[in-house]
């Protein structure tokens, strides 16, 4: 490693987040502290707080760089594919991919609570709302619904894929049946498309 004089501010943010990212990586948010960061990168752990304002604001840091890797890996789901319904298939299984590939990185980014004097940033918030706009125009394609109404599919479609990862994680899919997470994900964007695709079919008659 460069002497401390050779390191610029940008490299010194980058050497705390790699280091902090690490140690999410390896064992959780529990695990990050600024001493570990510190020792991690050979400064004094009041070196990071030159850097940035507490360790609050060096996991949102740390959960954009997460929330960016995900948001690369759905999008290459969602391209690579040109049937709508197949596309909200390929992302939620991508979705559940990455939380199974990275754990405790994906787990930060929703289990990571700010103090209540501490306003979240809208760089995370932005990150989140362009992996919805990913499905959107899928789920739209293949629901007929659009507006209000197309918002909070997304809403409940992510949601259900949310709850599936957490169920896996947490070693509880034994409780709904024990099937895999790639068959559950599939069911639930099927059966819930299908769903959707119904209500808005006239009734006969009509």
């Amino acid at each position: 490693m460069a002497r401390r004089s050779e390191h610029t501010r940008e490299q010194l943010t980058e050497l705390i987040l790699d280091a902090a990212e690490r140690l999410i990586a390896d064992k959780g948010l529990t695990g990050l502290s600024a001493r570990a960061i510190a020792r991690a990168i050979g400064y004094t752990p009041g070196t990071l707080y030159l850097i940035f304002k507490n360790l609050d604001d060096v996991v949102l840091h740390v959960n954009a760089r997460t929330l960016d890797a995900l948001g690369a890996q759905l999008s290459g789901a969602v391209t690579d594919e040109r049937n709508p319904r197949r596309q909200l298939i390929k992302a939620a299984r991508a979705y559940a991919a990455f939380a199974r590939a990275h754990p405790n990185r994906w787990r930060a980014c929703f289990e990571h609570r700010l103090p209540e004097d501490m306003v979240g940033p809208d760089y995370v918030d932005a990150r989140i709302q362009r992996l919805v706009d990913l499905i959107l125009p899928p789920l739209a394609a293949a629901s007929h619904t659009e507006g209000a109404a197309l918002a909070a599919a997304a809403q409940a479609l992510w949601s259900g894929v949310h709850g599936i990862c957490i169920l896996s994680l947490t070693h509880k899919l034994h409780l709904v049946g024990g099937r895999a997470t790639e068959h559950l994900t599939d069911d639930l964007v099927i059966h819930y498309l299908d769903g959707l695709v119904a209500s808005h079919r006239p009734p006969p008659g009509h």
